[in-house]
């Protein structure tokens, strides 16, 4: 229930920010007919019962979902408006009075809404027995109405005429007026019926009872009624003629005596603000075709403009930091990229206060990023070029034996679900901890059903259920003394990864080498220079990539290091100085040789 209270308080924002379109609106289009007004309360509708809409880049509405729907459960709750001011003078306030206490069986949060949410409740229903009420008084008022013809009736208990009915309305005239006013006021009643008025406006009448909390939908509602009456005086006028009009404004005076009690009904049409709708039949003009036109056009740029959601632009993304890390940055898995020149990034759930810093994925910006203290309730702005996609760090360490996931609230961005293919997938990497080496570990990908990765220091085996290739059924891939690293990602863009890994390799004289390993075809390329240099592969938490690390032999002196990619069917180093040590190609079909 929670949920549908807080998705009628977002519609009803989302259709504050059309009303207020509609107020300047009216005023712009004075001289256009009076029914594109009541045209644009009908999108107001809409905007309000439609509890789901299309995202454009075309939309004004600042947020889709002001409130979040599991702003109750969250432990850090907060609003996204869509307008930072906004976020930023509401947010602390929240934070501070509904932040769950240790311990807690309920977020404070969660009884304030449920308190709203009877209240609204209780609102609803006062209104209904409000219409309810209004509508047995006039209905045992007019119980004794007198047929005058068809659906024409007059009763001495009417002091003002009304159309009264949904289903088969009726009109109501008191029994004193006659003559002309009564063929005018005939005229105006039977275009409201034919212009299904007596349907439109109990709607709205409805819609308020549901949005009763928001001020702008009573004036909304208000202006509404003011706004059909004005339509279907100029409807009237059309048909009445020029000359008819002091006549026609004559029979409005009249009608405008003691109509309190039609008024109060909201299943009703009494004749309202009478002193604009006569000031606005003596100044009718014709409008001319272009300024129809022009006002259908604006209507539909109304339309598309308020009836769609703003294309999402603020995510919530997940950052895993593994168990037993030392204090170091995380990055999100997913990419962002810049909207509007800037990413603002927040502290989400589970997130204390820390350094956050925002990570180029390629190195096409020349634009540098340092870390930045992101504390809650307060977001950090980092200036991004737009076409730039980025990694989001924190700074964080979990001496624990579990991971923890921790979040972040990033706007002004698209995000990128890196493809797993296309990603690197860690295995297992113990470079910066030998201590830590595992005897044995498997590992299991979707892209290869049915095959097991083995390790055991010293081998990397494939298993299969069945032998479905030229290869067999327990194929040894890699050898080393130790492997001391393993990775999988597609270097060769075949949509296949492979497998990249250190290990070292020699007796007396002993190396640190590269080795690719191409499962899907059988091939592998490895990277050594005996004697003279080792290399080390790495993963850069930075941009998501592989690098290779080049030192002296035997020694950790870093003569160069670089980005392992796949180019001119050849395995190269991106930044490698030496030509030798750039390109590892070789024949797929061999296997296991050395360049």
């Amino acid at each position: 229930m929670n949920e549908l209270f807080l998705k009628i308080i977002n519609m009803s924002i989302s259709a504050s920010w059309l009303v207020l379109a509609v107020l300047i609106l009216r005023f712009v289009l004075k001289k256009a007919p009076k029914w594109i007004n009541v045209l644009l309360w009908g999108i107001v509708a809409i905007r309000l019962i439609c509890p789901f809409s299309f995202e454009s880049p075309l939309s004004l509405i600042p947020s889709a979902e002001t409130i979040p729907l599991n702003i109750g459960m969250d432990s850090t709750p907060t609003i996204n408006s869509g307008i930072s001011a906004i976020n930023n003078a509401v947010n602390p306030i929240i934070s501070q009075f509904n932040t769950p206490m240790a311990g807690a069986s309920i977020n404070p949060l969660q009884i304030t809404i449920g308190i709203y949410e009877y209240i609204w409740i209780f609102g609803m229903i006062a209104l209904a027995l409000y219409t309810a009420i209004s509508y047995w008084r006039l209905h045992r008022k007019v119980d004794t109405a007198v047929r005058y013809k068809d659906n024409i009736f007059q009763s001495e208990n009417v002091s003002s005429p009304f159309v009264f009915g949904i289903i088969k309305p009726r009109i109501y005239l008191p029994f004193k007026m006659n003559g002309q006013d009564l063929e005018h006021v005939v005229a105006h009643e039977h275009a409201h019926i034919r212009r299904k008025d007596h349907w439109w406006k109990p709607f709205g009448f409805l819609l308020l009872t549901i949005h009763w909390f928001n001020p702008l939908m009573w004036m909304a509602y208000v202006l509404l009624c003011r706004d059909i009456e004005l339509a279907c005086d100029e409807k009237v006028i059309k048909e009445l003629g020029n000359e008819q009009r002091g006549d026609y404004t004559q029979a409005l005076v009249a009608c405008s005596v003691n109509r309190r009690m039609i008024a109060a009904c909201p299943l009703t049409f009494g004749e309202v603000g009478v002193k604009e709708r006569v000031k606005s039949v003596m100044n009718y003009k014709k409008p001319a075709l272009w300024v129809i036109i022009i006002a259908v056009i604006v209507c539909v740029g109304v339309a598309v403009c308020f009836l769609t959601n703003p294309k999402q632009d603020s995510y919530t993304l997940r950052i895993v930091v593994p168990a037993g890390s030392q204090e170091e940055f995380v990055y999100t898995d997913e990419e962002v990229s810049a909207i509007r020149n800037s990413i603002k990034i927040w502290s989400g759930d589970g997130l204390g206060d820390t350094e956050v810093l925002l990570s180029p994925v390629n190195k096409t910006t020349e634009t540098g990023y340092t870390a930045t203290y992101l504390t809650h309730g307060m977001p950090v702005e980092f200036d991004a070029e737009k076409n730039t996609w980025f990694k989001i760090g924190v700074n964080m360490q979990n001496p624990t034996n579990e991971d923890i996931i921790v979040y972040v609230e990033v706007e002004n961005v698209e995000v990128r679900i890196v493809d797993e293919i296309n990603s690197v997938i860690k295995w297992f990497d113990y470079t910066e901890n030998p201590s830590a080496m595992d005897d044995e570990s498997t590992i299991n990908l979707p892209i290869y059903p049915d095959v097991t990765f083995s390790y055991n220091q010293a081998q990397i085996i494939a298993s299969k259920n069945f032998d479905t290739s030229e290869l067999t059924d327990h194929t040894i891939l890699i050898t080393g003394m130790p492997i001391w690293n393993a990775y999988f990602t597609d270097l060769t863009g075949d949509d296949y990864p492979e497998i990249c890994a250190t290990y070292t390799f020699g007796s007396g004289i002993i190396d640190s080498r590269i080795i690719i390993y191409d499962y899907a075809k059988g091939a592998s390329y490895e990277l050594s220079d005996r004697g003279y240099f080792d290399f080390t592969l790495r993963f850069n938490e930075a941009d998501g990539y592989l690098y290779v690390d080049k030192t002296k032999y035997n020694t950790d002196e870093l003569v160069e290091t670089g980005r392992l990619v796949f180019k001119n069917n050849c395995i190269q180093i991106e930044g490698f100085s030496n030509e030798a040590h750039q390109d590892s190609c070789k024949d797929p079909g061999t296997n296991g040789q050395s360049i």
